[in-house]
């Protein structure tokens, strides 16, 4: 909450002041006896200039859903027997949390009626903060939100789960002076090459088809890239790892599927039990969505945790990968 009220009123014929019923703080109350919302942070606006901006800086890092600004003449208005105005500032890039957001605003303005025994006469002024500009699908850009980064993953893993594990050639490549490492970092080099023209491709066919990107584009190809690079490391460990094609492949499923139910995209992420959770923050897509999301509908920067966590697992991935191979055993 935001407040520019005053409680002081100024007699415009005598210059006298004289104090006002604080209906701000009264309407304080009302939100902390509502059960849909949580007050995180209460503003004065008249003693903290940044207020608003502080407010804007927690909605954009989804620290809050909603802003409720109380005008300057709030309690005025009332004393007076005028409409009181309650201005909210919603997230919108959820557009299915917009309505649940107001009607949570809408209980804390009954709960303040009754108890200030008060006509109810509010109007919510909604204002969309991150809506989808006219001439944009907003059902496309969400659609394309929620399927980016499971699609870039599956790609990486599906193009690199059987480059080791169905060459023969690898096991006469051994016999020849050429190392292992040099082996398993040639197909790093490659497949990274073919990733990056893969997230080009991407990134141009989703803005001719629509997309609106608040971000830079240049951040946008940093997400997918980072996450299409943990994928196509997941899937060079599976190859690494397994000994068939069939156990590779078997692997692949499972792993995906795994990674997509606990990606937090379908069920939250909060609503699974501890432990659950704790190997959700672990997986990839489970920041893989946040990261593109901020990107796409807020502008967020690419470097954060989510971006920072996922290169942390890629070199995990990496590591590993070439410790399994330098110690597996091929057989010409």
């Amino acid at each position: 909450m935001v407040s520019y009220d005053s409680n002081t009123f100024i007699n415009e014929n005598n210059f006298t002041e004289s104090n006002l019923d604080d209906y701000n703080m009264k309407y304080v109350e009302a939100v902390n006896n509502s059960n849909l919302l949580n007050l995180i942070q209460f503003f004065n606006a008249s003693e903290e200039i940044y207020a608003m901006e502080t407010a804007r800086n927690y909605l954009t890092s989804k620290k809050i859903k909603v802003i409720i600004a109380i005008p300057v003449d709030f309690s005025e208005l009332l004393i007076w027997g005028y409409p009181g105005l309650i201005e909210c500032i919603s997230d919108s890039s959820d557009f299915k949390k917009i309505q649940e957001n107001l009607n949570a605003v809408y209980d804390s303005i009954k709960i303040f009626v009754n108890q200030n025994n008060l006509t109810p006469q509010f109007e919510v002024r909604g204002f969309e903060e991150f809506s989808i500009p006219e001439g944009y699908s907003f059902k496309y850009n969400y659609n394309m939100v929620l399927v980016l980064s499971f699609m870039v993953i599956g790609v990486g893993m599906v193009s690199t789960i059987l480059i080791i594990v169905q060459e023969k050639p690898i096991a006469r490549l051994l016999l020849t002076p050429v190392k292992r490492a040099e082996i398993l970092s040639a197909k790093y080099i490659t497949y990274t090459s073919i990733l990056i023209i893969q997230d080009l491709s991407l990134v141009i066919s989703a803005l001719a088809f629509g997309l609106y990107v608040v971000g830079s584009l240049f951040d946008l190809f940093l997400a997918l890239f980072i996450l299409g690079f943990t994928g196509l490391a997941i899937g060079i460990f599976i190859s690494t790892f397994s000994k068939t094609k069939t156990q590779a492949n078997q692997l692949f499923f499972a792993t995906f599927l795994v990674l997509i139910l606990l990606s937090g995209i379908f069920i939250p992420i909060d609503a699974m039990p501890i432990y659950l959770q704790i190997i959700a923050y672990a997986l990839p897509l489970s920041h893989g969505s946040p990261l593109i999301t901020g990107i796409i509908t807020k502008g967020k920067s690419v470097f954060g945790f989510d971006f920072f966590t996922l290169l942390g697992v890629s070199i995990f991935l990496v590591i590993t990968s070439f410790i399994i191979f330098q110690r597996r055993k091929y057989e010409v």
